[in-house]
């Protein structure tokens, strides 16, 4: 799990990106979120789950909302909702 970048829901399914690569899992993200350790990995939006390991900044956006830099390069919204797990 310490190389998963982040998880995504996609449907019935979870997407599961790591090292550049995506993988489709039959899961629900509520059930992945309740089996992954919560001082590797964070619920940044209803739909995103990332493995904090990779965030490597995280800039303010519109309505309270944050972009999250990942060290691939990718750029994914934390919801302000979400905002107590990654900022004091």
């Amino acid at each position: 799990m310490a190389e998963v970048e982040s998880l995504e829901a996609a449907g019935n399914y979870v997407r599961v990106t790591s090292g550049g690569r995506s993988l489709l899992m039959r899961s629900s993200l509520s059930e992945l979120d309740s089996r992954l350790d919560p001082e590797q990995f964070a619920r940044v939006h209803r739909s995103t789950i990332v493995n904090l390991d990779e965030v490597r900044q995280i800039t303010p956006h519109m309505s309270g909302d944050y972009q999250l830099l990942l060290s691939s390069g990718r750029v994914l919204r934390r919801s302000r909702h979400y905002r107590r797990r990654l900022l004091p």
